[in-house]
């Protein structure tokens, strides 16, 4: 196939513009796309790492009066072992961050 140019003319195409205009903008979309998830991860990060330092205050025995957190406390008993659920809520009632503590029964 063979495009035929008339003259001497060195510049784009109007396809060809097109073309490269639609490249750039779907990769600049990805772009900003990827870049937004990532700071939804940091920013979820954060807020798990407060909740750790809230839950490691709060078992230290601190009074943490008027925080974004509170604790909810759950065991279950399984053959062996008793697992101890301490999930951690903020202000919203979302769950952010849930600690687990296994604990294995010793029987006689």
């Amino acid at each position: 196939m063979t495009i035929y140019q008339s003259g001497n003319s060195k510049g784009f195409t109007l396809l060809e513009v097109l073309v490269a205009l639609v490249l750039f903008s779907v990769v600049f979309t990805v772009l900003i796309e990827l870049e937004t998830n990532h700071i939804k991860r940091v920013h979820n990060n954060y807020e798990k790492l407060k909740a750790l330092q809230f839950f490691q205050k709060n078992e230290a025995g601190f009074n943490l009066i008027d925080t974004d957190f509170k604790v909810e406390r759950k065991s279950s008993r399984y053959d062996n072992f008793i697992i101890e659920e301490n999930i951690i809520f903020n202000r919203k009632n979302e769950e952010v961050l849930t600690i687990k503590n296994y604990r294995l029964i010793y029987e006689k």
